[in-house]
C-alpha cells in the first residue's frame, strides 16, 4: 500500500475516532459524568491499534535481498 492511500485511510480513521469519542463524551455528560470513562479508553486504544496496523511495514518490503538464507536449502 502506498503512502497516499495510508494518509487517506488515516484521515478517515481520525474522523471516525472523533465522531465516536464525541458521542461517548456526550452520553457520559448527559449522565452527569465529567470524563469519558472506560469506553473512551477502549476507543482510544482501538484508534492507536488501527493506526499501528495501517502504518505497519510489510514483511515483503524488508525481504528484498537476492540471497536465500533458508535453513532447508537443497
Amino acid at each position: 500500500m502506498n503512502n497516499f492511500s495510508k494518509v487517506i485511510i488515516t484521515v478517515v480513521a481520525v474522523l471516525i475516532f472523533f465522531f465516536l469519542f464525541a458521542a461517548v463524551v456526550g452520553v457520559r455528560s448527559d449522565a452527569g459524568q465529567k470524563t469519558p470513562g472506560i469506553f473512551g479508553l477502549i476507543l482510544f486504544g482501538a484508534f492507536l491499534g488501527a493506526l499501528r496496523a495501517i502504518w505497519k511495514k510489510s514483511s515483503k518490503d524488508e525481504d528484498k535481498s537476492d540471497h536465500d538464507s533458508s535453513v532447508l536449502q537443497k
